[in-house]
């Protein structure tokens, strides 16, 4: 067959043009860092690309949700450490209005105090954290008690649930019965306020005493709920090592597919820059083209 100039042209324009590309490309992997850009460069490489990339955005949604949880109990302990507080006031408040020696006058001092002690653990029934409200089980949206029959008022007992891997659901919420007390009880936290605030108004100094171990038992109850929380609190810590772990191994795994070997792409950059220069030299002396080889 006969080898025409045309021919030759073709031919080098291209070797030129896939060397140019390969330059090109390896100089896409340079700027980039990685090593497939698309599904051609290695298609079982970038199968496991886009698995480890779902894992890693499942994972820091996991990750995302323990943080959420840990931050909601770190919130519950805090309060529950403020509410704690009050009660010991008005323990101590209570003992002082039981002494004998203390005038009707006093007590009603004291009553105006427990007031607004009760009024601050009412806030402290309906806290929130990001705007959910955190002792209403799953109706997050609702306040659970209202100022004026927190005794009576009763809230969803559902729990508030966050996921933190594929079969693993850790509760969050605690419901407002399980801290401050059934509605309409005794031991309400609320109804054992209420009864206080009457027995000093009333100089009612008998049923003092019982009130005293009312407020003991819902403190020891307190502490019990404490307790839950600081456990909660643990597991999603242990969970947040856990996933964070997981997610380096993940994005090692697939930094070891996906990621560019530096050393090698410099390498390789060289090479075609190297032939691409050849290339030309060696075109530029086989193309040029003279009358005396037209008349050959």
């Amino acid at each position: 067959m006969r080898v025409t100039g045309s021919m030759k042209y073709t031919q080098l324009l291209t070797n030129l043009r896939n060397t140019q590309t390969g330059i090109y490309d390896w100089q896409n992997k340079l700027a980039t860092g990685q090593r497939i850009s698309k599904p051609s460069d290695d298609p079982v490489g970038i199968s496991y690309v886009m698995r480890y990339d779902t894992e890693l955005n499942r994972s820091d949604q996991y990750l995302t949700n323990a943080q959420t949880g840990s931050g909601i109990l770190n919130t519950m302990d805090s309060i529950m450490q403020q509410a704690d507080d009050i009660l010991k006031r008005a323990h101590t408040l209570t003992l002082q209005a039981k002494n004998e020696t203390i005038s009707p006058d006093a007590r009603l001092a004291i009553a105006a105090e427990i007031k607004q002690l009760r009024e601050q653990m009412v806030l402290i029934g309906n806290s929130t954290y990001n705007g959910r409200y955190l002792f209403n089980g799953q109706k997050t949206d609702q306040a659970p008690y209202t100022s004026a029959n927190a005794a009576n008022d009763e809230t969803d007992s559902g729990v508030f649930q966050l996921n933190v891997s594929p079969l693993v659901q850790v509760p969050v919420s605690i419901s407002g019965e399980q801290v401050f007390g059934e509605a309409g009880s005794d031991s309400n936290v609320f109804k054992i306020f209420d009864d206080l605030i009457n027995h000093l108004e009333t100089n009612d100094t008998t049923a003092l005493g019982d009130d005293v171990d009312k407020i003991l038992a819902a403190s020891d109850n307190f502490s019990v709920q404490r307790a839950e929380i600081g456990a909660r609190t643990n597991r999603f810590t242990l969970m947040e090592s856990r996933i964070e772990s997981n997610m380096i191994n993940l994005q090692t795994l697939r930094s070891n597919v996906a990621d560019v070997d530096y050393a090698d792409a410099i390498t390789q950059l060289q090479l075609k820059q190297n032939v691409f220069q050849a290339s030309l030299a060696t075109g530029a002396q086989i193309m040029s083209v003279s009358l005396v080889d037209y008349l050959k």
